[in-house]
Protein backbone atom coordinates (compact mmCIF):
# COMPACT_ATOMS: atom_id res chain seq x y z
CA UNK A 1 0.00 0.00 0.00
CA UNK A 2 0.96 3.43 -0.86
CA UNK A 3 0.10 6.47 -0.74
CA UNK A 4 0.51 8.81 -3.86
CA UNK A 5 -0.69 12.07 -4.44
CA UNK A 6 -3.62 12.07 -6.88
CA UNK A 7 -1.66 14.58 -9.45
CA UNK A 8 0.82 11.16 -9.59
CA UNK A 9 -1.91 8.18 -10.04
CA UNK A 10 -1.63 6.49 -13.44
CA UNK A 11 -4.06 4.88 -14.96
CA UNK A 12 -4.21 0.65 -14.04
CA UNK A 13 -3.39 1.97 -10.43
CA UNK A 14 -5.56 -0.29 -8.33
CA UNK A 15 -6.67 1.62 -4.68
CA UNK A 16 -5.80 -0.29 -1.60
CA UNK A 17 -8.58 1.90 0.16
CA UNK A 18 -12.19 3.15 -0.64
CA UNK A 19 -11.84 7.09 -1.67
CA UNK A 20 -15.05 9.13 0.39
CA UNK A 21 -16.96 11.93 -0.79
CA UNK A 22 -15.53 14.98 -0.12
CA UNK A 23 -18.65 16.59 0.68
CA UNK A 24 -19.90 13.80 2.72
CA UNK A 25 -17.12 11.36 3.71
CA UNK A 26 -19.93 8.64 5.25
CA UNK A 27 -20.77 7.97 1.63
CA UNK A 28 -18.51 5.82 -0.72
CA UNK A 29 -17.16 7.13 -3.84
CA UNK A 30 -14.67 4.41 -4.57
CA UNK A 31 -13.84 1.06 -3.60
CA UNK A 32 -10.97 -1.31 -3.29
CA UNK A 33 -9.73 -2.44 -5.69
CA UNK A 34 -11.09 0.23 -8.34
CA UNK A 35 -8.57 0.37 -11.33
CA UNK A 36 -8.00 3.88 -11.92
CA UNK A 37 -8.57 5.58 -15.10
CA UNK A 38 -7.53 8.72 -16.87
CA UNK A 39 -11.29 10.44 -16.69
CA UNK A 40 -11.68 9.02 -12.85
CA UNK A 41 -7.90 10.88 -11.92
CA UNK A 42 -9.12 14.36 -13.54
CA UNK A 43 -12.98 13.47 -11.82
CA UNK A 44 -11.07 13.35 -8.46
CA UNK A 45 -8.84 16.36 -9.10
CA UNK A 46 -12.02 18.24 -9.70
CA UNK A 47 -13.00 16.97 -6.26
CA UNK A 48 -9.90 18.04 -4.49
CA UNK A 49 -9.02 14.76 -3.56
CA UNK A 50 -5.87 15.36 -3.14
CA UNK A 51 -4.02 12.21 -1.84
CA UNK A 52 -4.68 8.18 -2.59
CA UNK A 53 -3.83 4.85 -1.67
CA UNK A 54 -2.96 2.39 -4.01
CA UNK A 55 -1.96 -1.06 -3.65
CA UNK A 56 1.65 -2.87 -4.35
CA UNK A 57 2.21 -6.56 -3.52
CA UNK A 58 5.32 -5.87 -2.25
CA UNK A 59 4.14 -3.48 0.27
CA UNK A 60 1.17 -5.82 1.61
CA UNK A 61 2.66 -5.67 4.96
CA UNK A 62 1.94 -2.08 5.35
CA UNK A 63 -1.58 -3.43 6.13
CA UNK A 64 -0.98 -3.85 9.62
CA UNK A 65 -0.76 -0.03 9.67
CA UNK A 66 -3.36 1.45 7.02
CA UNK A 67 -5.93 -0.66 8.06
CA UNK A 68 -9.42 -1.00 6.16
CA UNK A 69 -11.56 -1.75 8.73
CA UNK A 70 -10.04 1.55 10.39
CA UNK A 71 -10.95 3.82 8.08
CA UNK A 72 -14.29 2.44 8.16
CA UNK A 73 -15.16 3.43 11.43
CA UNK A 74 -13.62 6.30 10.84
CA UNK A 75 -15.81 6.99 7.91
CA UNK A 76 -18.82 6.22 10.42
CA UNK A 77 -18.03 9.12 12.63
CA UNK A 78 -17.47 11.47 10.34
CA UNK A 79 -20.42 10.73 8.59
CA UNK A 80 -22.74 11.59 11.92
CA UNK A 81 -20.58 14.39 12.43
CA UNK A 82 -21.11 16.01 8.75
CA UNK A 83 -25.19 15.07 10.09
CA UNK A 84 -25.43 16.55 13.22
CA UNK A 85 -23.71 19.89 12.12
CA UNK A 86 -26.17 19.76 8.89
CA UNK A 87 -29.13 19.44 11.67
CA UNK A 88 -27.85 22.14 14.22
CA UNK A 89 -27.18 24.57 10.96
CA UNK A 90 -30.68 24.18 10.34
CA UNK A 91 -32.38 23.96 13.78
CA UNK A 92 -30.24 24.70 17.38
CA UNK A 93 -32.91 22.75 18.67
CA UNK A 94 -32.45 19.73 16.74
CA UNK A 95 -32.96 16.32 18.73
CA UNK A 96 -28.92 14.69 18.17
CA UNK A 97 -28.85 11.23 19.07
CA UNK A 98 -25.95 11.18 21.20
CA UNK A 99 -26.80 7.48 21.81
CA UNK A 100 -25.61 6.55 18.42
CA UNK A 101 -22.25 8.88 18.52
CA UNK A 102 -21.67 6.99 21.63
CA UNK A 103 -22.10 3.43 19.87
CA UNK A 104 -20.24 4.61 17.34
CA UNK A 105 -16.85 6.07 18.88
CA UNK A 106 -17.16 2.90 21.21
CA UNK A 107 -16.77 1.00 18.04
CA UNK A 108 -13.60 2.92 16.88
CA UNK A 109 -12.00 2.40 19.91
CA UNK A 110 -12.22 -0.93 20.18
CA UNK A 111 -10.98 -1.43 16.39
CA UNK A 112 -8.00 0.50 17.67
CA UNK A 113 -7.35 -1.07 20.73
CA UNK A 114 -7.93 -4.88 18.53
CA UNK A 115 -5.61 -2.93 16.17
CA UNK A 116 -2.86 -1.61 17.57
CA UNK A 117 -0.58 -1.67 14.90
CA UNK A 118 -2.80 0.94 13.13
CA UNK A 119 -3.09 3.63 15.72
CA UNK A 120 -1.56 5.90 13.93
CA UNK A 121 -2.45 9.20 11.97
CA UNK A 122 -1.87 9.03 8.33
CA UNK A 123 -3.68 11.70 7.25
CA UNK A 124 -7.17 12.62 7.01
CA UNK A 125 -10.20 10.62 5.31
CA UNK A 126 -10.25 13.87 2.73
CA UNK A 127 -8.57 16.74 2.30
CA UNK A 128 -11.30 18.57 0.91
CA UNK A 129 -15.25 19.23 1.59
CA UNK A 130 -16.59 21.09 4.37
CA UNK A 131 -13.38 22.61 6.32
CA UNK A 132 -15.39 22.16 9.60
CA UNK A 133 -16.55 18.90 9.31
CA UNK A 134 -13.15 17.60 7.82
CA UNK A 135 -11.38 19.27 10.74
CA UNK A 136 -14.42 17.92 13.45
CA UNK A 137 -13.40 14.45 12.12
CA UNK A 138 -10.22 14.75 12.40
CA UNK A 139 -10.15 16.24 15.65
CA UNK A 140 -12.08 13.48 16.92
CA UNK A 141 -10.01 10.76 15.63
CA UNK A 142 -6.02 12.42 16.95
CA UNK A 143 -7.85 12.80 20.61
CA UNK A 144 -8.69 9.27 20.42
CA UNK A 145 -5.07 7.82 19.28
CA UNK A 146 -3.42 10.44 22.45
CA UNK A 147 -6.36 9.30 24.68
CA UNK A 148 -5.56 5.88 24.16
CA UNK A 149 -1.61 6.34 24.41
CA UNK A 150 -2.08 7.85 27.51
CA UNK A 151 -3.88 5.49 29.34
CA UNK A 152 -1.53 5.66 32.11
CA UNK A 153 -1.30 8.95 32.59
CA UNK A 154 -5.44 9.12 32.12
CA UNK A 155 -5.96 6.82 35.33
CA UNK A 156 -2.88 8.95 37.64
CA UNK A 157 -4.83 12.32 36.06
CA UNK A 158 -7.98 11.12 37.41
CA UNK A 159 -7.45 9.25 40.99
CA UNK A 160 -10.97 9.99 41.98
CA UNK A 161 -12.40 6.98 40.15
CA UNK A 162 -11.61 3.49 39.30
CA UNK A 163 -8.83 3.30 36.96
CA UNK A 164 -10.82 1.24 34.52
CA UNK A 165 -13.06 3.86 33.96
CA UNK A 166 -10.47 6.24 34.28
CA UNK A 167 -8.88 4.83 31.31
CA UNK A 168 -11.90 5.06 29.10
CA UNK A 169 -11.73 7.31 26.13
CA UNK A 170 -15.04 6.89 24.75
CA UNK A 171 -16.19 10.35 26.39
CA UNK A 172 -13.06 12.17 25.24
CA UNK A 173 -14.01 10.84 21.65
CA UNK A 174 -17.64 12.57 21.77
CA UNK A 175 -16.67 15.48 23.42
CA UNK A 176 -13.77 15.74 20.83
CA UNK A 177 -16.73 15.18 18.03
CA UNK A 178 -18.66 17.79 19.27
CA UNK A 179 -16.30 20.60 20.19
CA UNK A 180 -16.95 22.76 17.08
CA UNK A 181 -20.54 22.44 17.20
CA UNK A 182 -20.85 25.59 18.45
CA UNK A 183 -19.78 26.94 15.52
CA UNK A 184 -22.56 26.46 13.27
CA UNK A 185 -24.31 28.98 15.56
CA UNK A 186 -22.22 32.02 15.08
CA UNK A 187 -23.21 34.67 12.69
CA UNK A 188 -22.53 33.88 8.95
CA UNK A 189 -20.15 37.35 9.47
CA UNK A 190 -18.51 36.30 12.24
CA UNK A 191 -17.20 32.63 10.50
CA UNK A 192 -16.36 34.42 7.36
CA UNK A 193 -14.38 36.75 9.30
CA UNK A 194 -12.43 33.83 10.46
CA UNK A 195 -12.15 31.81 7.38
CA UNK A 196 -10.59 34.83 5.72
CA UNK A 197 -8.24 35.48 8.31
CA UNK A 198 -7.62 33.16 10.73
CA UNK A 199 -7.88 35.34 13.53
CA UNK A 200 -8.67 33.83 17.06
CA UNK A 201 -9.09 36.91 18.82
CA UNK A 202 -12.51 37.79 17.74
CA UNK A 203 -14.98 37.65 20.84
CA UNK A 204 -17.96 36.77 18.75
CA UNK A 205 -15.55 33.80 17.20
CA UNK A 206 -14.43 32.64 21.21
CA UNK A 207 -18.59 32.17 22.14
CA UNK A 208 -18.35 29.37 20.16
CA UNK A 209 -16.92 27.00 22.99
CA UNK A 210 -19.97 28.59 25.75
CA UNK A 211 -22.12 27.99 22.80
CA UNK A 212 -21.58 24.66 22.07
CA UNK A 213 -21.26 23.54 25.97
CA UNK A 214 -24.93 24.97 26.61
CA UNK A 215 -26.18 23.38 23.20
CA UNK A 216 -25.37 19.70 24.84
CA UNK A 217 -24.89 20.35 28.52
CA UNK A 218 -26.98 18.01 30.42
CA UNK A 219 -27.53 15.20 27.18
CA UNK A 220 -24.13 13.92 27.45
CA UNK A 221 -21.37 13.11 29.95
CA UNK A 222 -20.22 16.32 32.03
CA UNK A 223 -16.85 15.46 31.06
CA UNK A 224 -17.99 15.58 27.53
CA UNK A 225 -19.14 18.79 28.15
CA UNK A 226 -16.57 20.47 29.75
CA UNK A 227 -14.57 19.16 26.98
CA UNK A 228 -16.86 21.29 24.35
CA UNK A 229 -16.51 24.25 26.80
CA UNK A 230 -12.62 24.24 27.37
CA UNK A 231 -11.20 22.81 23.94
CA UNK A 232 -9.60 26.27 24.02
CA UNK A 233 -7.86 26.42 27.58
CA UNK A 234 -4.30 26.28 27.93
CA UNK A 235 -2.08 24.67 30.08
CA UNK A 236 -0.34 27.90 30.81
CA UNK A 237 -3.63 30.06 31.08
CA UNK A 238 -4.25 31.12 28.49
CA UNK A 239 -7.06 30.75 25.70
CA UNK A 240 -10.76 31.56 26.19
CA UNK A 241 -14.19 29.37 27.03
CA UNK A 242 -16.53 32.42 26.47
CA UNK A 243 -17.81 35.69 28.22
CA UNK A 244 -19.43 33.86 30.91
CA UNK A 245 -16.38 31.08 32.38
CA UNK A 246 -13.14 32.04 34.13
CA UNK A 247 -9.97 30.98 32.69
CA UNK A 248 -8.26 28.09 33.78
CA UNK A 249 -4.70 27.02 34.15
CA UNK A 250 -2.51 23.70 34.66
CA UNK A 251 -4.41 20.52 36.11
CA UNK A 252 -7.26 22.62 36.86
CA UNK A 253 -8.66 22.22 33.00
CA UNK A 254 -9.99 18.57 32.68
CA UNK A 255 -7.60 15.83 31.00
CA UNK A 256 -10.07 15.23 28.10
CA UNK A 257 -9.72 19.36 26.76
CA UNK A 258 -6.18 19.42 27.39
CA UNK A 259 -5.81 16.19 24.87
CA UNK A 260 -8.55 17.72 22.12
CA UNK A 261 -6.76 21.45 22.97
CA UNK A 262 -3.59 20.07 21.30
CA UNK A 263 -5.70 17.98 18.95
CA UNK A 264 -7.27 21.27 17.39
CA UNK A 265 -4.08 23.20 17.51
CA UNK A 266 -2.15 20.06 15.03
CA UNK A 267 -4.90 20.26 12.85
CA UNK A 268 -5.70 23.84 12.34
CA UNK A 269 -1.63 24.49 11.52
CA UNK A 270 -2.40 21.82 8.88
CA UNK A 271 -5.21 23.20 7.16
CA UNK A 272 -4.90 27.38 7.87
CA UNK A 273 -8.70 29.21 7.13
CA UNK A 274 -6.25 31.72 5.23
CA UNK A 275 -3.47 29.59 3.46
CA UNK A 276 -3.21 26.38 1.94
CA UNK A 277 -2.71 23.01 3.24
CA UNK A 278 0.99 22.66 5.10
CA UNK A 279 2.87 19.64 5.27
CA UNK A 280 2.33 18.03 8.74
CA UNK A 281 6.20 17.86 9.77
CA UNK A 282 5.57 21.85 9.78
CA UNK A 283 2.47 21.64 12.15
CA UNK A 284 4.27 19.30 14.45
CA UNK A 285 7.52 21.46 14.75
CA UNK A 286 5.39 24.31 15.18
CA UNK A 287 3.59 23.14 18.11
CA UNK A 288 6.60 22.04 19.63
CA UNK A 289 8.53 25.40 19.24
CA UNK A 290 7.77 29.02 21.43
CA UNK A 291 5.08 30.10 21.74
CA UNK A 292 2.87 27.14 21.14
CA UNK A 293 4.88 24.98 22.81
CA UNK A 294 4.21 26.62 26.26
CA UNK A 295 0.52 26.28 26.03
CA UNK A 296 -0.28 22.49 26.37
CA UNK A 297 0.74 19.88 28.52
CA UNK A 298 4.24 18.34 27.77
CA UNK A 299 2.99 14.86 28.50
CA UNK A 300 0.66 15.51 25.40
CA UNK A 301 2.38 17.04 23.34
CA UNK A 302 5.01 13.21 23.88
CA UNK A 303 1.88 11.72 23.14
CA UNK A 304 1.31 13.91 19.72
CA UNK A 305 4.74 12.80 18.74
CA UNK A 306 3.73 9.14 18.87
CA UNK A 307 0.88 9.05 16.91
CA UNK A 308 1.32 11.65 14.49
CA UNK A 309 4.87 10.75 11.84
CA UNK A 310 5.92 13.39 10.42
CA UNK A 311 6.42 11.59 7.33
CA UNK A 312 3.70 8.85 7.52
CA UNK A 313 4.34 5.08 6.90
CA UNK A 314 3.29 4.31 3.19
CA UNK A 315 4.58 7.66 2.35
CA UNK A 316 6.79 8.19 -1.04
CA UNK A 317 9.93 10.39 0.22
CA UNK A 318 12.68 11.69 -1.46
CA UNK A 319 16.18 11.77 -0.10
CA UNK A 320 18.88 14.42 0.38
CA UNK A 321 20.31 12.29 -2.44
CA UNK A 322 17.82 12.26 -4.68
CA UNK A 323 16.77 8.84 -3.72
CA UNK A 324 13.09 7.79 -3.60
CA UNK A 325 11.95 5.92 -0.77
CA UNK A 326 8.63 4.61 0.77
CA UNK A 327 8.51 4.66 4.57
CA UNK A 328 7.65 1.84 6.59
CA UNK A 329 7.83 2.60 10.16
CA UNK A 330 8.86 6.00 12.13
CA UNK A 331 10.62 6.54 15.83
CA UNK A 332 8.79 8.66 17.92
CA UNK A 333 12.24 9.54 19.61
CA UNK A 334 13.91 10.41 16.28
CA UNK A 335 10.43 11.21 14.68
CA UNK A 336 11.98 13.20 11.45
CA UNK A 337 14.41 10.32 10.80
CA UNK A 338 12.31 7.38 10.11
CA UNK A 339 12.65 3.74 8.62
CA UNK A 340 12.43 3.71 4.76
CA UNK A 341 12.71 1.53 1.47
CA UNK A 342 14.21 2.55 -1.08
CA UNK A 343 12.82 2.44 -4.95
CA UNK A 344 15.20 2.38 -7.23
CA UNK A 345 13.39 2.74 -9.92
CA UNK A 346 11.06 6.04 -9.65
CA UNK A 347 8.96 5.09 -12.73
CA UNK A 348 8.21 1.70 -11.42
CA UNK A 349 5.25 3.33 -9.46
CA UNK A 350 3.17 3.16 -12.94
CA UNK A 351 3.13 -1.16 -12.64
CA UNK A 352 1.30 -3.68 -10.75
CA UNK A 353 3.93 -4.22 -8.59
CA UNK A 354 7.18 -1.99 -6.60
CA UNK A 355 10.73 -3.44 -6.85
CA UNK A 356 11.94 -2.36 -3.43
CA UNK A 357 15.86 -1.83 -2.83
CA UNK A 358 17.68 -2.05 0.33
CA UNK A 359 15.86 -0.65 4.10
CA UNK A 360 17.75 1.95 5.67
CA UNK A 361 16.99 3.63 9.39
CA UNK A 362 17.67 7.40 8.85
CA UNK A 363 18.41 7.18 12.34
CA UNK A 364 21.72 4.91 12.32
CA UNK A 365 22.63 7.06 8.85
CA UNK A 366 24.84 10.35 8.65
CA UNK A 367 23.07 13.58 9.11
CA UNK A 368 23.67 14.55 5.84
CA UNK A 369 20.71 12.27 4.75
CA UNK A 370 17.70 13.03 5.41
CA UNK A 371 13.90 13.49 3.72
CA UNK A 372 13.80 16.30 1.91
CA UNK A 373 10.30 15.76 -0.11
CA UNK A 374 7.10 14.13 1.26
CA UNK A 375 3.70 14.70 -0.96
CA UNK A 376 4.74 18.19 -3.04
CA UNK A 377 6.31 20.07 -0.47
CA UNK A 378 9.70 20.98 0.27
CA UNK A 379 10.49 19.52 3.78
CA UNK A 380 14.04 19.37 4.25
CA UNK A 381 14.40 22.48 6.48
CA UNK A 382 11.54 21.68 8.50
CA UNK A 383 13.14 18.27 10.26
CA UNK A 384 13.50 18.52 14.15
CA UNK A 385 14.94 16.24 16.83
CA UNK A 386 12.62 15.87 19.70
CA UNK A 387 12.67 18.50 22.11
CA UNK A 388 14.58 17.83 25.77
CA UNK A 389 12.22 20.03 27.12
CA UNK A 390 9.16 16.58 26.66
CA UNK A 391 9.39 13.54 29.07
CA UNK A 392 12.73 11.74 29.27
CA UNK A 393 12.46 8.76 26.90
CA UNK A 394 12.41 5.76 29.37
CA UNK A 395 9.39 8.07 30.92
CA UNK A 396 8.00 8.92 27.47
CA UNK A 397 8.32 5.27 26.63
CA UNK A 398 6.58 3.66 30.12
CA UNK A 399 3.92 6.38 29.78
CA UNK A 400 3.01 5.75 26.12
CA UNK A 401 3.22 1.93 26.39
CA UNK A 402 0.86 1.90 29.19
Amino acid sequence: MLKIETRNAKPGMTLALPVQLPQSPSRLLLRVGFKLTAETINKLAQLRVRTLWVGYPSLSFLGEVVNQDTFSRQSAVAGQITKTFESVQKESSAKLPYHLYTRSISQLVRQLITHPQSAVFLGDLSDAGDSLMRHSSSVTYLSLLMGLKLEGYLVRERRHIDPARASEVVNLGLGAMLHDVGMTLLPEAVLEKYEATGDESDPAWREHAALGYRLIRGKVSATAASTVLHHHQHYNGTGFAGADFPVMRGKRIHIFPRIVTVADQFDRLRYPPDRPVQPTVWALRSMLEAPLFQRYDPQILDALLAVVPPYAPGSVVTLSDERTAVVIDHHPLRPCRPIVQLIPDASSLDGDDLPLGPILNLAEQSPRLYVAQCEGFEVGELNFERPAVLPQPEDAVSALSA
